[in-house]
């Protein structure tokens, strides 16, 4: 959404439509609740933080400034909270697994030694990123599976974009090194 559909749905929302909030939610929750999955590596967790996330989007939605965009901001929020959530957990943490999340495509099923491929591929991909640092693990996740610009992905994490660049390089040598004999074609 751009600059000006933002400050459109914030002002909605600030006038009181439900529906604006709504729409918000539903145009943001996958993305929180993805980052915070990624984060916490805790299902449960992960669906508490991002309801949380929206709670709190929407008591400081009067403070927005529209200097970035609207999905930036929701970001940072998620982000920051998922780290805070993070450390209160550190010592009692129930350490999951990510589940697989693969994309529904309704014209195309594969066979069943296709599919058990791709969950073998996914599930040693997962653990690789497992291995990398946590901002590390979130920076290519907001690259490769959200598909943010670098610029943005600086701003949510608080990085540099040169750093950030740098780190997605690194991770991508980390990555190819772990994974250059694992994963089938």
């Amino acid at each position: 959404m751009e600059k000006k559909g933002d400050h459109h749905l914030v002002a909605q929302v600030l006038e009181g439509n439900r529906f604006a909030y709504a729409k918000l939610v539903a145009q943001y929750r996958d993305m929180v609740f993805t980052l915070a999955l990624k984060i916490l590596k805790n299902r449960e967790e992960a669906e508490e933080v991002a309801q949380d996330v929206f709670i709190k989007v929407y008591q400081s939605l009067n403070r927005f400034q529209g200097k970035s965009k609207l999905s930036t901001w929701v970001y940072r929020i998620a982000y920051n909270h998922s780290l805070n959530q993070l450390k209160a957990n550190q010592k009692n943490r129930n350490t999951g697994t990510l589940e697989n999340i693969q994309p529904i495509n309704g014209n195309y099923e594969p066979d069943a030694f296709e599919m058990i491929q791709k969950t073998e591929n996914s599930q040693t991909l997962q653990n690789a990123l497992g291995l990398l640092p946590e901002t590390d693990q979130i920076i290519v996740t907001l690259y490769y599976y959200e598909e943010l610009p670098v610029k943005e992905i600086a701003e949510i994490v608080g990085l540099s974009v040169q750093n950030v660049k740098v780190k997605l390089h690194r991770s991508r040598q980390k990555l190819y090194e772990t994974l250059k004999d694992k994963i089938t074609a």
